[in-house]
């Protein structure tokens, strides 16, 4: 009582300051990560280091031990943030799976047809996938998952092929997409895509951007119901597309 008393009679200017000494205060303006933040940063650090070791390496050839040491951390430091080497090889297969639905989603919206919203969708999903990911091999180890982290994998991948197949259907009903079986048309692309990480190398020849774009022509022109010739730059490689279908140039011919 005496406390509140004392408090009734200060200025209005000092009974606000009072009052909001009692409320917290966001450090330095919200410009610093939260704790939560920074430990999301340190566990995602980990996924990405452990997915650079299952590519050179495969999950059975990768410990602990080296995913800490590819950090410059102590192996119990990582046993803050993971449980053990299987939950880490699940949580990478669930950031792919992110991934591939988000640009999903992107070719979902913007596309202007199913042919169309299918290139959007492979050209955003590989792009970051053997670039800012890191060309993960790990998606080949579906086998080393224990047996609740597959069926919720194979779960979350059915859903991400019905929503690929509707696509092929929406293109075969607007006229972009040739008549297909749009389950097996679905596999084929699956197969061309996630085979990508096992032989692209970062720092080689070909940039994540590049290799992108061109694996978006050659792996959906079987699909196009009007499809056009490809032109190959110097390297050998498809560069732009061209309108004879029968012929296939350099660009420097």
């Amino acid at each position: 009582m005496q406390q509140r008393s004392n408090v009734s009679k200060l200025r209005p200017s000092a009974r606000k300051a009072a009052a909001g000494a009692a409320r917290p205060v966001a450090a330095w303006g919200n410009a610093l990560p939260s704790q939560e933040e920074k430990d999301e940063l340190k566990r995602n650090s980990i996924l990405h280091a452990a997915a650079h070791c299952f590519n050179r390496s495969g999950f059975h050839g990768t410990s602990m031990d080296d995913i800490a040491e590819r950090l410059g951390v102590t192996k119990p430091a990582l046993y803050r943030y993971v449980k053990n080497k299987h939950e880490v090889l699940a949580a990478c297969f669930n950031l792919v799976m992110d991934m591939s639905f988000r640009h999903l989603e992107d070719g979902e919206r913007t596309g202007r047809n199913g042919l169309d919203k299918l290139r959007v969708t492979i050209r955003g999903y590989l792009a970051e996938l053997i670039g800012d990911f890191g060309h993960p091999v790990v998606i080949l180890e579906e086998g080393a998952l224990l047996p609740d982290q597959l069926r919720n994998l194979i779960r979350r991948r059915d859903q991400l092929e019905r929503r690929y197949r509707a696509l092929v259907e929406e293109g075969m009903r607007d006229g972009s997409i040739i008549p297909c079986n749009s389950k097996l048309a679905v596999f084929a692309l699956f197969g061309a895509m996630n085979w990508v990480p096992k032989w692209y190398r970062q720092g080689g020849e070909w940039s994540a951007e590049v290799v992108a774009d061109q694996l978006v022509q050659l792996i959906t022109r079987a699909l196009d119901a009007h499809p056009q010739g490809l032109r190959l730059d110097a390297a050998g490689a498809p560069a732009t597309l061209k309108t004879n279908p029968t012929r296939l140039e350099t660009s420097n011919a």
